[in-house]
């Protein structure tokens, strides 16, 4: 009965199982489809060993690094000498020129300024004005007191205003109730009177009664709105800075 083996084949080195009675025979790779023929594995020679390659010859410069010996480690530089004490220099002079260290106690101090606080959980530094809680700094103003002259012109435009509005509306209520009287015998008096005995115009009474309406309405409201903030909301003359 006939043995399977296995066979490498020498074009693309797959192996192949292949029956003993095959060897002397060519047959075809079914992975390469190249012919070859089968020898027996164990009347094969064995393949000569490639022979090992030889450790590779340290580098001169490398070598050198090996045999130099480590350089000792480089001492500190020697410190600065201090400088020469002037003959004409006096003791106080001398000692203005050194520096003493300062220890620093455990007190709370302004983050800002660095000044001590008083009291210690103060919020606002009585120094710079710089607030702990906001981190913002209180600008601090020299002003000069308003004079009565200051607070007569910071208010009479406001007092203006309010006289223009009452003075207008005055007007408006005026025209209303003597319009009617100024129309007749103008030109635009029909000469004719309706059924209640009214004499008739062209042009309506009311259309000039709205007509001047909105033109003061225009004037009024602005005006007492600028009054409203001034004699109100900022009824204080501008603070003026001390040089």
């Amino acid at each position: 009965m006939a043995t399977v083996v296995e066979v490498p084949c020498p074009h693309c080195e797959q192996n192949l199982k292949v029956p003993d009675t095959v060897f002397g025979k060519k047959v075809r790779c079914k992975h390469c489809e190249l012919a070859f023929v089968v020898e027996d594995p164990a009347k094969k020679p064995p393949k000569p060993s490639k022979p090992a390659k030889p450790a590779p010859k340290p580098e001169p410069k490398a070598a050198a690094k090996q045999k130099a010996p480590s350089k000792p480690a480089a001492s500190p530089p020697p410190p600065p000498p201090e400088p020469a004490k002037s003959p004409f220099m006096d003791d106080e002079e001398e000692a203005k020129m050194k520096v003493e260290l300062i220890k620093e106690e455990d007190v709370p101090r302004c983050p800002h300024c660095a000044k001590e606080l008083d009291p210690p959980d103060a919020k606002v530094c009585l120094n710079c004005g710089f607030n702990n809680l906001t981190r913002e700094r209180a600008e601090v103003k020299r002003v000069v007191a308003a004079t009565n002259e200051d607070w007569f012109m910071h208010l009479f435009p406001g007092i203006f205003a309010v006289v223009l509005s009452i003075t207008l509306i005055g007007l408006n209520i005026w025209f209303i109730m003597n319009v009617r009287e100024w129309m007749i015998g103008s030109i635009v008096d029909m000469d004719e009177k309706d059924a209640a005995g009214r004499p008739k115009f062209y042009v309506h009474p009311g259309a000039f009664i709205f007509a001047i309406g909105i033109i003061s309405l225009r004037i009024v409201v602005p005006s007492l709105r600028f009054a409203y903030r001034r004699l109100v909301l900022d009824y204080k003359p501008e603070e003026k800075v001390k040089k």
